[in-house]
């Protein structure tokens, strides 16, 4: 398997695919996170936080690597917050929905007023009441044979 981010945290790669130096800013047992190269025009920063071991989607972590995940998130947001108004934290599951390097991570985006930064940009759908509650009982049923 070649894996970028899994390259990061064994040490066989220093650099991005840019040829920025890979730089880690935290560490924890099971997550690592560090400033990703595609960083908005508007803003000084795009951090991810990813597991350190390769997990491909969300469903696929341990709930203990995604808690520590998510606590590591909410770290990066907290430190920036201190220089920002707030932060968009996401994660992009799945090719068909954006994610390139399929090793789950998640996006730490500062955000400021006016920064010009459209993360939830699509055509928006009209629906009825009446729509709208079949497609809601729709999904709470299947997630429900889930559980």
């Amino acid at each position: 398997m070649n894996c970028l981010f899994c390259d990061f945290v064994t040490g066989k790669r220093k650099n991005h695919l840019g040829r920025q130096p890979f730089k880690p800013l935290n560490e924890t047992k099971n997550t690592l996170s560090f400033m990703a190269i595609d960083i908005p025009a508007t803003e000084d920063g795009h951090l991810l936080v990813i597991p350190k071991k390769h997990f491909t989607y969300i469903e696929d972590l341990p709930k203990n690597i995604l808690h520590e995940l998510a606590d590591h998130a909410a770290l990066i947001s907290k430190v920036l917050r201190k220089t920002h108004q707030g932060c968009n934290i996401l994660i992009n599951d799945g090719a068909s929905a954006g994610q390139h390097i399929m090793h789950v991570h998640f996006h730490v985006i500062p955000r400021d007023k006016g920064d010009n930064i459209k993360i939830e940009v699509w055509k928006r759908r009209r629906m009825s009441k009446q729509n709208f509650i079949k497609l809601n009982d729709r999904i709470r049923i299947a997630l429900h044979r889930f559980l």
